[in-house]
């Protein structure tokens, strides 16, 4: 039972830390309430970002030396602590800052890296399966917080009781799932299996995966970031805009999990090209296509289907490849392309809208880099085939 406590735990714990990506939506209160300046809050928001996956690495050097359940409590802290300074701060910028950018930050790294690393090491025949679940309860975390959010604000909740409302409630389940993580030894047969970062990252494998993810994430987070004006530039109708931000989350929910399966069956490889082959296509059908409300949900959820992906396969493929010993030193690495991707894509995006004044270039550069991804993969799924046939 041990596995199966941790897996639930661990969706658990990635569903309250997920939450982060609610941001959006306390950073809208505090521009309109609290004279924060857009740049203010988007800094906030990217200290965060940053942190998070930096905190990974860190962690990962300290998994020889504290059993998982106790990195767990230790996210569940920083979590509460974070999120209760922030509450408490008046409004205080620096606090905030501290708070959810710094501390937040950290508390994510922490949990993100438990969650995911303790639920593989229980089911290594069903990394792709255990990774997915695990990843999808992060991908449904913000959709979650954002609606409780605004049903306390049409109550007349102030945004800075919620924070505090959220620090306790969140940050105590984390710390309590933390004791349902059990750690499951992993038997290391030679001195070779146990890899160096340093040598690690010149290999040409470790680097497709870095670019492969930074490349994925980038087009789907430019995406993201200007969905709802993509949609209005595309005269779709208010109503289906809030609804498309919804089920593009629920898309991604849902991606990660049937991502996770299937790449038990074909390889993480070859997922990770249909995946971004999905994502590619669908993005650039946002040009192509004279849009109804109803294509245009259709292309939206595909588009979050095939990025969700991206959150699974590069995991497995790491674990696959370097042997789940190796994980939670290797994967933290690879992560931080998603890190590039989530400063570069935003700008990109931004960038190209202010040169032509439409998202016609943004849609179709996205398009073109997930696809770059997809075809990165194809030639390491084939490379791959090849060596092994040639074995035989």
């Amino acid at each position: 039972m041990k596995n199966y406590f941790t897996i639930i735990a661990s969706f658990i714990i990635m569903l309250c830390l997920g939450s982060l990506y609610a941001w959006s939506v306390i950073a809208n209160e505090l521009v309109k309430d609290y004279g924060f300046t857009i740049g203010q809050a988007q800094l906030i928001f990217g200290v965060l970002i940053a942190v998070f996956p930096l905190t990974m690495v860190i962690v990962g050097q300290l998994d020889q030396k504290l059993p998982h359940k106790y990195l767990g409590v230790i996210s569940g802290i920083l979590f509460l602590s974070g999120y209760l300074l922030a509450g408490l701060s008046q409004g205080n910028f620096f606090l905030i800052l501290i708070g959810i950018g710094l501390l937040g930050g950290i508390a994510t790294g922490f949990g993100y890296w438990v969650a995911l690393n303790a639920s593989v090491r229980w089911f290594p025949e069903k990394k792709g399966l255990v990774t997915g679940i695990a990843t999808a309860g992060f991908g449904l975390g913000a959709m979650v917080m954002s609606l409780v959010i605004e049903y306390l604000l049409n109550r007349d909740f102030l945004i800075f009781d919620i924070l505090k409302l959220f620090a306790l409630s969140y940050g105590s389940i984390v710390i309590g799932m933390s004791f349902l993580i059990y750690q499951n030894p992993i038997t290391i047969d030679s001195k070779s299996d146990q890899l160096k970062v340093s040598m690690v990252i010149r290999t040409r494998l470790f680097q497709k995966l870095f670019f492969g993810l930074s490349l994925g994430t980038f087009a789907g987070l430019l995406i993201i970031g200007s969905l709802k004006l993509i949609g209005s530039e595309l005269g779709v109708s208010l109503q289906v805009l809030i609804l498309s931000v919804s089920l593009f989350a629920i898309a991604n929910f849902s991606g990660r999990l049937v991502w996770g399966f299937v790449s038990d069956y074909i390889g993480a490889s070859l997922s990770i090209f249909l995946a971004l082959l999905v994502q590619g296509v669908f993005i650039f059908l946002l040009n192509v296509m004279d849009h109804s409300d109803f294509s245009f949900l259709v292309v939206v959820v595909l588009i979050g289907f095939g990025f969700g992906g991206n959150f699974v396969l590069f995991a497995k493929e790491t674990a696959h490849v370097y042997g789940i010993q190796n994980l939670g030193v290797i994967y933290p690495f690879v992560f931080l392309g998603k890190t590039v991707a989530g400063i570069t894509g935003p700008l990109a995006g931004g960038f190209l809208y202010g040169v032509s004044s439409s998202f016609y270039y943004p849609i179709l550069f996205a398009g073109a880099i997930s696809i770059l991804g997809s075809l990165l993969f194809l030639h390491h799924f084939l490379t791959s085939r090849k060596l092994s046939e040639q074995q035989f």
